[in-house]
C-alpha cells in the first residue's frame, strides 16, 4: 500500500496539472470567442459601405462567425493590401505628374532666359553706334550667352578682298593672319561665305577652314562685312544648343547691320535735320 502511494501521488499531481491546464485553456478559448464576438459586432455596426461580411470579402454574403473569423480576416487583410497597392499607384502617378510639372517649369525657365538673352542682345546691337560698341557687344554675346571661350572677329577689306582681324578672345589679334576671300589662296569656305548673300541661319554650313567650330558670316542685307570665327567653348560648355543657333543668327544679322551703320556714320557729314530734306527722302 505504501509502495503505491508515490505513484498515486504522482498520478494525482498529473491529473491536477492537466485539469488546471485544460481549465485555463478553456478560459482562454472563451475569452477569444468573446473578443471575436465583440470585434464582429464592431465591424458589423460600422457605417461605411464596406461592412465586414463575406460579400465584401468575396464570401457571398455569409456573416462572420467563430468558425470563419480567421478566414474572413485573412480576406480582409488581402483586400487592404490591394487598397494599399492602389494608393501606391496613385501616389506614383502624382509623383510622376509632379516630375512632369517640374520638367515643364524648367523648360519655361530656360525659354524665358533665352528670350531675355535675345532681347538684351538685340537691344545692345540697336544702341551701338560705333565700331567699338558693335565689336564689344558681339564679344559679350559670344562670351556670356553663346559660351564661346576663344574666337576672332574679322572685318572685310573690300578693296583687297581679304578678312583682317580686329578683335580676339583668347589671344592677341595681331597674331592672326589675314584670310583671302578670293583668288588662288582662297578656299571653298571663303567662296561660300561670299556667295551666301544673307545672314546665317540654323541649317547653313559652318564654313570651316580648319579646326574651328564655325566661321559665322556678319552680313548686312547681301553685303558680307565680317566673320566671327568661333574656335572653342568655355570649359563648362560642350556643344551648341538649339538656343545658341538663334543667337548666332541674331549676331550674323545685327552685328553686320551695326558694322555697316557704324561705317556710314563715320564717313557721313554731320548736318542738321531739315523738313525739306526729310520730305524729299520720304517722298512727301
Amino acid at each position: 500500500m505504501s509502495a503505491d502511494n508515490p505513484r498515486q501521488s504522482l498520478q494525482r499531481q498529473t491529473d491536477a496539472f492537466l485539469r488546471e491546464f485544460f481549465e485555463k485553456g478553456e478560459m482562454l478559448v472563451k475569452e477569444l470567442i468573446t473578443e471575436n464576438d465583440r470585434l464582429r459586432s464592431a465591424l458589423e455596426t460600422r457605417e461605411e459601405p464596406a461592412t465586414v461580411t463575406a460579400e465584401k470579402q468575396g464570401g457571398g454574403g455569409v456573416k462572420v462567425t467563430r468558425d470563419n473569423m480567421v478566414e474572413l480576416l485573412m480576406m480582409r487583410i488581402s483586400a487592404l493590401e490591394h487598397e494599399c497597392d492602389e494608393i501606391r499607384k496613385i501616389a506614383g502617378n502624382v509623383e510622376e505628374e509632379s516630375g512632369g510639372f517640374r520638367s515643364r517649369l524648367d523648360s519655361l525657365e530656360s525659354e524665358h532666359y533665352h528670350l531675355a538673352s535675345m532681347f538684351v542682345a538685340g537691344s545692345q546691337f540697336h544702341s551701338a553706334t560705333s565700331f567699338e560698341e558693335v565689336l564689344r557687344t558681339t564679344t559679350e554675346i559670344l562670351l556670356n550667352f553663346v559660351g564661346a571661350g576663344a574666337f576672332v572677329i574679322f572685318l572685310v577689306d573690300e578693296e583687297r578682298q581679304v578678312l583682317f582681324p580686329v578683335a580676339r578672345e583668347g589671344g592677341k589679334a595681331e597674331e592672326i593672319d589675314e584670310l583671302e576671300l578670293t583668288g588662288d589662296q582662297a578656299g571653298p569656305a571663303q567662296a561660300a561665305l561670299v556667295a551666301l548673300g544673307r545672314p546665317w541661319k540654323h541649317g547653313d554650313p559652318d564654313f570651316k577652314m580648319g579646326n574651328e567650330l564655325i566661321n559665322l558670316p556678319l552680313v548686312s542685307g547681301t553685303r558680307l562685312v565680317g566673320v566671327a570665327r568661333i574656335e572653342s567653348f568655355l570649359a563648362q560648355k560642350h556643344g551648341f544648343a538649339d538656343n545658341d543657333h538663334q543667337l548666332l543668327g541674331l549676331i550674323s544679322e545685327h552685328a553686320g547691320i551695326g558694322l555697316e551703320n557704324a561705317w556710314v556714320r563715320a564717313h557721313a557729314k554731320e548736318v542738321p535735320m531739315q523738313r525739306q530734306s526729310i520730305e524729299h527722302l520720304v517722298g512727301a
